[in-house]
């Protein structure tokens, strides 16, 4: 991403049902029928964290088409709080993009219009990542497609693999080989230490420590996101290797206070072996990092399948739009060639689209092409709670790792399976 992401944009609390549900009320009318591109105008809002690559997309969409689409960048610490008043005063904006993890509370609240057919008759839809997609549906009905697009997944300094004796362009394909080589850089002594992780900051250990229960099979969220695992074998797994890399000294101290603040600085600095952190590393890392670095995916505990969780943001029309035809053809345009390649691949971004993945922008870029091959096996993990969970710092899903990773609870984890699968309980 071209702005990093924070714990705090990381945390923002969900929207309240009631205040959503007053405003959909009365809005059941049909969407019009008039000419895609009419001339209409049409608004749309966005978080900041895709700000500036969104207003390069509507200036190239305004450039090209009759309707003309005035935009709003809102920062994301307050976007949860803005879209929730307009709901409530039924001034929400044509087009709307919002955090994806956020995007079924939209859904299931009547924000969004059903762009099914719209969606299921895209030329590259066989092409399309459909993590997005999926946090977006209900009861088979398509509400979302991607906007901006990012994925987790580890990145590991090739310089100091090198240095320790091990092979820079063989990244580690399992839990062992992870442990065993950060044990080997850590051997260089000194500042270097061989894994790093931000331990105090929850949204940052779901986005990057999910993946592996997800390829394992036995993903901490249920599709339809009512049920929770979180004390499966492979969750439990990649606690207990984080416990023991900490408790070996294997890790920076730093990193049980870190709420995500400093989650780079130190493997920025050339410090770190390996960092489970995500693509909105990849502008920094392409302009500061001075070593060679590469990337890897998360895999199950023993390296037979791997995953990544999707993040970003989706976009979609609101309930109260007066101009669906327009807007879905602003949804349908996003995502052809031109403006994912010249407005998201141009700018450092990955393409949702598979196709795209090698491109002029990213030839040069065996990491981002990787990336965006990796959506294949990506996954968006949704609940209507999710914030709650997920991303609070006071939530049981931080609790919970914490008191496995840092006290050796190893009852911890099944504490917090048992909070989380009540909250869920509860938002149903």
């Amino acid at each position: 991403m071209a702005s990093r992401r924070t714990p705090r944009l990381m945390a923002l609390a969900l929207l309240p049902v009631v205040l959503l549900s007053a405003a959909c009320g009365g809005a059941d009318e049909s969407p019009g029928g008039t000419a895609p591109d009419s001339g209409a105008r049409l608004t749309m809002w966005v978080r900041n964290t895709a700000g500036e690559s969104a207003k390069k997309l509507v200036a190239l969409y305004n450039k090209s088409h009759r309707n003309q689409i005035k935009l709003t960048v809102i920062p994301a610490e307050t976007f949860q709080q803005k879209v929730g008043a307009a709901a409530g005063a039924r001034q929400l904006p044509d087009l709307l993009g919002a955090d994806v993890v956020y995007s079924p509370n939209y859904v299931k609240q009547g924000i969004f219009q059903d762009i099914t057919q719209a969606a299921t008759s895209l030329p590259s839809k066989d092409n399309l990542s459909q993590a997005h997609q999926q946090v977006a549906t209900r009861d088979g009905k398509i509400y979302g497609l991607p906007l901006l697009v990012d994925s987790s997944l580890m990145i590991y300094n090739k310089d100091l693999f090198a240095k320790a004796g091990l092979d820079p362009d063989k990244p580690p394909a399992d839990f062992d080989g992870i442990y065993e080589a950060a044990k080997a850089v850590r051997a260089l002594g000194g500042k270097t230490y061989g894994f790093y992780f931000p331990g105090n900051c929850s949204g940052c250990l779901a986005y990057t420590m999910m993946p592996s229960a997800a390829a394992a099979k036995t993903p901490v969220l249920s599709q339809d996101g009512t049920k929770a695992r979180l004390d499966s074998p492979a969750l439990t797994s990649l606690a207990e290797l984080y416990r023991k890399m900490y408790a070996e000294g294997l890790v920076p101290s730093g990193a049980k206070s870190d709420d995500g603040t400093t989650w780079t600085t130190a493997f920025m600095a050339g410090q770190i072996g390996m960092v489970p952190i995500g693509t909105f590393a990849f502008p920094d890392l392409a302009t500061k990092a001075r070593f060679a670095w590469g990337v890897a995916p998360f895999t199950a505990p023993d390296g037979g399948a791997n995953a990544t969780f999707v993040g970003g943001d989706v976009i979609g029309v609101t309930r109260g739009s007066e101009h669906y035809a327009q807007a879905v053809d602003f949804l349908t345009w996003s995502v052809t060639d031109e403006p994912q390649l010249e407005v998201w691949a141009k700018d450092g971004h990955l393409t949702p689209r598979f196709d795209l993945a090698g491109n002029k922008y990213t030839q040069n870029n065996p990491a981002r092409v990787a990336a965006v091959e990796g959506l294949r096996d990506g996954f968006t993990p949704s609940a209507l709670p999710y914030g709650e969970i997920f991303n609070s710092q006071t939530g049981p899903w931080l609790q919970g790792l914490r008191g496995y990773i840092f006290n050796g609870d190893t009852a911890a984890l099944t504490k917090a399976q048992q909070a989380v699968q009540a909250t869920l309980d509860q938002a149903r």
